[in-house]
């Protein structure tokens, strides 16, 4: 039988000084958007992005997308990362 195609929501853990905080459902749509925007960013906000294609633990292909903000660019906190998990289905579902 196969596997059920219908793609999932992409999925934001943003980790605030090595605590995650609550999990976001997003669209695939928002969450691409969520990369784009910070890559636009200049390097006084966000010091680094990345996107990486690889697979659950089920096999299942996703892409990981990392969003790590400059030290001291947010108030009372001294790390911030935003980690986006996006199905790679929900990228290619037409």
């Amino acid at each position: 039988m196969a596997k059920n195609t219908i793609a999932r929501r992409a999925t934001l853990y943003p980790l605030i000084d090595d605590r995650l905080c609550s999990a976001r459902h997003l669209t695939a749509h928002q969450a691409t958007a969520g990369i784009r925007s910070a890559r636009r960013q200049p390097s006084k906000v966000v010091d680094a992005v990345h996107v990486y294609a690889t697979t659950d633990r089920e096999g299942t292909p996703l892409h990981i997308g990392y969003v790590h903000y400059t030290p001291g660019y947010w108030t009372g906190v001294a790390d911030v990362i935003d980690v986006y998990e996006i199905p790679t289905d929900a990228l290619t579902d037409l």
